[in-house]
């Protein structure tokens, strides 16, 4: 996004627990539940949601820097709990643009460390930390759909693009094929403007 800086421009990490397909049925239909699945963290554990973040960091720091990030789930809501968490401690966004499908729950980093408690990071209490153009994507079916509809809420609004497609839980694609050059669109809107941002220098 900004010319002749030397940057990277895709960040991929593999999840590295093993999980159980039982505890979610929905992904039997596309899955095949005798294998072994992978998380990113185990969220019983606040212990693991630190070191996974800890180490996160510490791969922007080694492989970066990032101008975007893009991903979907689990990933996408660990993106954006990096993200929160960063500002809540006063450091520069690791990214200058996020582009988030079906994005899982970001939780209270303060309630990690000082208690060990798992809780959804609350807007009444903490603002909109999320201050980087940000792209919302998710499905009018996705059961998780609360999830997407609260990361919206702690996005810097005038940086903030959200997309609703018809399907569930899933990137666009040959489901819901309709609404692809849609979310391109959404996420060209997201990366303009942070290019836009960048070249003024705010």
């Amino acid at each position: 996004m900004a010319p002749g800086k030397a940057t990277k421009t895709s960040i991929i990490l593999p999840s590295r627990k093993r999980h159980s397909v039982d505890s979610h049925a929905e992904l039997a239909s596309i899955s095949n539940t005798e294998a072994v699945h992978y998380t990113y963290y185990d969220l019983k554990s606040p212990k693991d949601f630190i070191d996974t973040l800890d180490q996160l960091e510490q791969y922007i720091a080694a492989e970066g820097p990032f101008e975007a990030v893009l991903a979907f789930s689990q990933g996408a809501g660990f993106a954006a709990m990096h993200i929160v968490r960063t500002a809540l401690e006063g450091k520069p966004s690791p990214f200058q643009c996020a582009i988030l499908i079906c994005p899982n729950e970001v939780y209270d980093p303060v309630a990690w460390f000082d208690s060990h408690q798992i809780l959804p990071l609350d807007p009444a209490v903490y603002g909109r930390p999320i201050r980087i153009p940000t792209v919302v994507i998710y499905g009018e079916k996705d059961p998780y759909k609360d999830r997407s509809e609260r990361i919206s809420m702690v996005c810097d609004l005038s940086k903030l693009v959200v997309y609703q497609h018809p399907g569930g839980h899933e990137v666009p694609g040959l489901g819901v094929k309709e609404s692809v050059s849609q979310v391109v669109k959404m996420i060209r809107r997201g990366i303009t403007q942070a290019t836009l941002i960048i070249s003024s220098g705010r």
